[in-house]
């Protein structure tokens, strides 16, 4: 694949005109090696936080109030049969790179003042650029040094007059305000078009043709390289949690941050107590690195949260139930309430 070979194929094809989508360049494989933190820095244990029944009840009372619809019968009544403590552990990746497009445009005149010398050419990966600051999304242009180039207009084939749009080169367009009424026998006439129904189409007076507006009735143009560069953040993350916990609760849960790590690369966590965080960290570290194959990493951090969760097992009248405390702040997640007003101001 080569940048040139691209762009000379475009600028002789017929069909480009007006948007071409960009063509993205594949980043020179530069190899990397990750740092030596984690093994550093081992992942510190969390014990799981055990709540009594009477804060159990305060949380539950605290959730039922702000909860218009919800009696608060059951938090006062029910009877708890077991408190199941556990740790659920929120382990994110965010990816930052960068990744350049080029794609051909065209204007009138050629862009004056280029940095280097007349015969120096670069490629899309040579040009310098830098983000204002990481994991911080935004994309930048550039002309290309000495890639402009004359040739013909596309829009005109070079004659410099396009086909006039309203009449189609015909010179006229249907008269609008023709009329006829009848006086007894007498037929009143048009005065623009005397009662044949065509008039001079005024856009192209009448000739058919129009001066080019892409080339400004030159018949040539300057094309050039655009560059685009994006710098992007791709986000990856897992939950190790139990299998009868709703994860999408969690998504803005309370916890306590356990592990942060920012590196070029980083390291997969391997000294975390729970197994599945070292396996989940390993896996989308390792798909991090061939995930986006034409975009280059410019950074990557990793945290892993633990989030306190109690499962709350209880009765209360003929009814079992169950429902989670989970959180530093305590937030409750309770699926179909049993007890609901049936109507309320």
């Amino acid at each position: 694949w080569s940048e040139d070979s691209h762009l000379e194929k475009e600028l002789n094809d017929s069909t480009y005109g007006e948007t071409h989508d960009w063509t993205y360049i594949p980043a020179p494989r530069v190899v990397k090696k990750p740092d030596n933190y984690e093994l550093q820095n081992p992942v510190r244990s969390v014990s799981p936080e055990i709540l009594t029944e009477k804060e159990v009840r305060n949380a539950l009372m605290a959730w039922l109030r702000r909860k218009v619809r919800y009696k608060n019968e059951l938090a006062q009544k029910m009877e708890i049969k077991e408190i199941v403590p556990s740790i659920i552990f929120y382990y994110v990746l965010d990816t930052f790179i960068e990744q350049r497009a080029l794609k051909f445009s065209c204007q009138q005149k050629p862009i004056i003042g280029a940095a280097l010398s007349p015969n120096k050419k670069l490629k899309a990966w040579e040009v310098q650029c830098f983000p204002v600051k990481y994991f911080q999304e935004e994309t930048k242009y550039f002309h290309m040094p000495n890639s402009d180039k004359k040739g013909m207009c596309i829009s005109c084939y070079g004659r410099g007059l396009v086909l006039c749009a309203r009449c189609w080169g015909s010179g006229e367009i249907t008269c609008r305000k023709v009329y006829s009424s009848r006086r007894g026998r007498m037929l009143s006439l048009c005065a623009e078009c005397t009662a044949n129904n065509t008039a001079d189409c005024e856009r192209c007076a009448a000739v058919g043709h129009i001066q080019c507006l892409r080339c400004d009735g030159q018949g040539k143009v300057w094309y050039f390289t655009n560059m685009k560069v994006e710098y992007l953040t791709q986000h990856q993350y897992k939950m190790i949690a139990e299998e009868d916990f709703p994860t999408s609760a969690l998504q803005k849960a309370h916890g306590m941050v356990i592990h942060d790590h920012t590196a070029e690369l980083v390291t997969p966590i391997s000294t975390c107590n729970e197994e599945e965080v070292n396996l989940a960290s390993q896996l989308l570290v390792q798909e991090s690195h061939f995930a986006w194959p034409d975009s280059r990493i410019l950074q990557q951090k990793h945290s892993l949260t633990a989030i306190p969760v109690n499962k709350v097992l209880f009765t209360w009248e003929d009814l079992n139930g169950r429902f989670w405390i989970y959180g530093t702040k305590r937030q409750i997640y309770f699926k179909n309430y049993p007890l609901k007003k049936s109507c309320w101001p």
